[in-house]
């Protein structure tokens, strides 16, 4: 399914329909926006919430925790936090939220995101008090819940086997952090560490776990310090937050290239058209020749604003050996084309192809002779499935090498555009793209793409 064909309705719908909390507030903390579940979680209506500024709902207790984390995020973090709201009938909740900067209309907004962990503040209180207790509503939870000790996996319940789908004998014979994603292992087991050893207080954060068939998910949890048969060890009960941060994740990436698309259209385009107006006003054939190329970069600009609208849409699955071929064909009467392909998958859409075709376009016209010779290999590096373009031209100067993927930037009188847009719609990807030299001459440039 492509997510890009659905309109601006569909995105609203889904914010509002969502279960999780999500609002906007300002720099002053005035609320500029709430979804239903805010409404109903809170007990105020909507035209209510909008009078009230963010801290008219946080407990007492907690405004000097919320104040300093909102004071991150306007200094362009993303941050977590836990805290207690007070509804319109006096009841208090507690409540997990995430929230991050967003720029909309040149101004800096909080997006945040929250989701009830009421149930799970009780059940945490309770399972203190009584072990039994702690056995029989943890076993029967519909949230998963582990127990560390020794580096190994003294407890879980179905919950978390299912999640995994490991079996409880399989999970006895693995170290933990075989669970945790690559990315997010160093940071889990050094708070794990810190955790048993008295340096780290309870804390709730968010780390990615891989299951039994290599699936990715995002779990929340709050591990704390406990005594478990008379060692210490750590143990947590975790939310299956999977959906709440690729939701965010997409609107993330919706205000990125709503941001770019808006620069392109207020400054670029319109910068280009007061030339081509000039052209025609004054007639002068110099200005005619300069309008002509405006007229080509602004046909770049709409093209390659394509690919990073697609960047934005849903991965999936591809051979990125069978889009090189399907791309290189159109290089292949001008430039000498070798190829080292194996198959390998990467998560990515249909985006990639205006990187491949960059990259190509960029090989050939920086050549320094007719005989342009272009080698492509892909290749397996770890978690990442990687391609090379390497071309025999005149190379890329040191001096420059940071320089050539900001937009604009052209040494042989292009548009500008294509490495900048590139090197976009491989960030959004979730990937990287760097360029080295070449021997004897020439470069190299690399794109690394995530393989699940």
């Amino acid at each position: 399914m492509d997510c890009d064909k659905f309109d601006e309705k569909f995105w609203k719908t889904i914010v509002n329909k969502s279960l999780a909390g999500i609002y906007i507030h300002d720099t002053d903390f005035k609320l500029i926006y709430v979804n239903e579940i805010v409404e109903r979680a809170t007990k105020f209506t909507k035209e209510e919430l909008m009078k009230k500024s963010l801290y008219d709902l946080v407990h007492p207790d907690d405004l000097s925790l919320i104040k300093s984390e909102v004071l991150k995020v306007f200094n362009g973090e993303a941050t977590n936090y836990e805290c207690r709201y007070i509804r319109k009938d006096g009841k208090v909740r507690w409540v997990w939220g995430y929230v991050l900067p967003i720029e909309c209309d040149d101004e800096i907004l909080a997006l945040g995101n929250w989701i009830d962990i009421t149930r799970k503040k009780h059940l945490e209180n309770r399972l203190k008090e009584n072990n039994e207790l702690f056995r029989v509503l943890v076993d029967d939870s519909p949230n998963p819940a582990y127990i560390l000790q020794d580096d190994k996996v003294a407890y879980v319940n179905q919950s978390l086997l299912n999640l995994t789908g490991y079996t409880r004998e399989e999970l006895s014979k693995i170290h933990p952090l075989e669970l945790v994603h690559p990315e997010d292992r160093e940071m889990v087991e050094r708070r794990y560490r810190e955790r048993l050893e008295g340096k780290r207080g309870v804390e709730t954060y968010s780390w990615r776990i891989l299951t039994k068939d290599g699936n990715v998910y995002w779990v929340t949890g709050r591990p704390s310090r406990i005594n478990y048969r008379g060692k210490p060890a750590v143990a947590s009960i975790l939310v299956d937050t999977t959906d709440l941060h690729r939701l965010t994740e997409m609107l993330k990436k919706k205000n990125e290239y709503l941001a770019l698309v808006n620069k392109i259209l207020r400054h670029d385009i319109l910068n280009d058209i007061t030339v081509i107006r000039a052209a025609f006003e004054l007639g002068e054939e110099k200005l005619k020749e300069s309008a002509l190329k405006k007229l080509d970069r602004i046909e770049s600009l709409i093209k390659e604003s394509k690919a990073i609208e697609e960047a934005i849409g849903e991965t999936y699955t591809i051979n990125i050996s069978d889009y090189i071929r399907e791309i290189t064909k159109g290089y292949e009467d001008l430039a000498d084309i070798q190829y080292s392909l194996t198959n390998v998958f990467v998560k990515a859409n249909e985006s990639i192809k205006s990187v491949i075709d960059n990259l190509l376009r960029n090989a050939v016209m920086h050549s320094n002779s007719d005989d342009i010779k272009i080698t492509i290999e892909t290749f397996v590096n770890g978690r990442y499935g990687v391609f090379r373009i390497i071309d025999n031209g005149k190379g890329i100067p040191d001096e420059i090498k940071d320089k050539i993927f900001e937009e604009g930037f052209s040494t042989v009188g292009g548009t500008g555009i294509g490495l900048f847009i590139a090197k976009k719609v491989v960030e959004l990807l979730g990937g990287e793209i760097k360029v080295y030299d070449n021997t004897p001459s020439g470069a190299i440039f690399e794109v690394r793409l995530k393989r699940y």
